[in-house]
């Protein structure tokens, strides 16, 4: 069910409004909604959804995910507003059962163009934001942790960019991941005398006032952004080499970011080997769909998030990483179940000359986990488990070996 919620996620952020009768308001919506979730009226819901909620979702299909939902949530209480701004409001309501709030993102047509659930003990996190990079639009929000110093003199920084999804600077997200592998990452760098800077993404976190609407962002943004940091933390004279992290999605995002603003080395973590169409059929293809489903599927998917992955297709992982001519270090765990030694090895097919290290019991979030499902998904929800031991002695002996360069 969790896959469902993420793939709605992703229609949410890329929605558009074309091609509905318009609601009167939120609080109708929000009314109407809770009357047929009440009383299982799959389809009159369904005629509250947006267009791009029903080219991802069938009709058949919500009717078996509200029993599915109703099921692990129970009946609702009355929704709460959880976010507002110009082009969709994002209310919370918690289940019965009280072990989840089901999320409900309604656009400025008032039209449901999200729902997933999150955990009912969900905390909004607290940041401290004390390094601000201005890119077009707004302003990316983050933190830069310094380590103690004895002496004068510059040291190395790493820039940590995150993977796909809502995911925020910490590496969490509100789907239920709170592992908070970035933030962990930095304190064990801090902790070695080395320097990083971690942000949230346009649209995540604190950095949510952009100008312009969602269902235009495009994976270019996300690469001019991590750009954009390059620039200014090579611009500070604080900083004696620039090393950029890049994790899962952000691995292929860190990959033409590093060479267009000139980093001095890059570590492809968890990153996929094939362009973002291959990857999508092949994690759909995962769930146990016919090869049929599967493309009918990815149909539905394009059609509702269409300009964000044909933007995101347009690069080759294997491709992009080839070009880099700094130090460049590939690092994959083997109880991943997202990404697989494959894509390592697909990557380091097309770049002979970076290092490659296939750590055998680090999962997606960088913990140690085993390859049992359950007890694997169960680590993308434990913020007290620590990283992987080898990842971070990996990493920080990469950062001083390309300081010294």
């Amino acid at each position: 069910m969790r896959k469902y919620f993420v793939f709605l996620w992703v229609v949410f952020l890329t929605m558009r409004t074309t091609g509905q009768e318009r609601v009167a308001s939120y609080d109708g919506t929000l009314q109407a909604f809770s009357k047929w979730y009440a009383g299982d009226a799959a389809d009159s819901i369904y005629g509250i959804f947006s267009t791009q909620m029903k080219g991802a979702v069938t009709a058949e299909k919500w009717r078996e995910l509200l029993v599915q939902i109703k099921a692990a949530v129970g009946d609702l209480d009355a929704f709460k507003l959880d976010e507002s701004r110009a082009n969709y409001k994002r209310y919370g309501a918690a289940g019965s059962k009280h072990t989840l709030v089901l999320v409900l993102v309604i656009d400025s047509s008032y039209h449901v163009a999200g729902l997933f659930n999150r955990p009912n003990n969900y905390v909004k996190p607290v940041y401290h934001t004390n390094y601000k990079v201005a890119v077009p639009g707004g302003e990316l929000h983050g933190e830069l942790l310094m380590p103690a110093r004895d002496v004068e003199g510059k040291i190395p920084v790493v820039l940590v960019i995150a993977g796909s999804g809502p995911t925020d600077r910490d590496g969490n997200n509100p789907l239920g991941v709170k592992a908070a592998p970035y933030r962990m990452l930095a304190e064990a760098l801090q902790q070695r005398g080395i320097a990083s800077y971690r942000f949230d993404k346009r649209y995540t976190g604190e950095s949510i006032n952009f100008t312009g609407r969602m269902d235009s962002l495009r994976f270019e943004d996300y690469v001019n952004d991590a750009v954009a940091c390059i620039r200014k933390l090579k611009a500070d004279a604080a900083f004696s080499r620039v090393i950029v992290i890049g994790h899962s999605e952000g691995a292929l995002i860190g990959a033409i970011a590093v060479r267009e603003g000139q980093a001095d080395g890059f570590v492809s973590l968890a990153g996929v080997g094939e362009p973002a169409e291959a990857v999508l059929r092949r994690q759909l293809a995962r769930q146990g769909r016919s090869a049929a489903g599967v493309e009918k599927a990815l149909d539905s998917l394009k059609a509702g998030v269409e300009g964000y992955i044909a933007s995101w297709n347009r690069y080759d992982p294997a491709r992009e990483i080839g070009k880099l001519k700094m130090p460049v270090i590939i690092i994959q765990g083997l109880t991943d179940l997202q990404v697989g030694r494959e894509d390592a090895e697909k990557l380091k097919a097309a770049a002979p000359k970076a290092g490659l290290v296939l750590i055998d019991s680090m999962n997606h979030v960088l913990k140690d986990a085993p390859m049992d499902r359950d007890k694997n998904i169960a680590a993308y929800g434990n913020d007290q488990s620590g990283l992987d031991k080898e990842l971070v002695e990996r990493i920080v002996g990469f950062v001083k070996s390309v300081a010294k360069k």
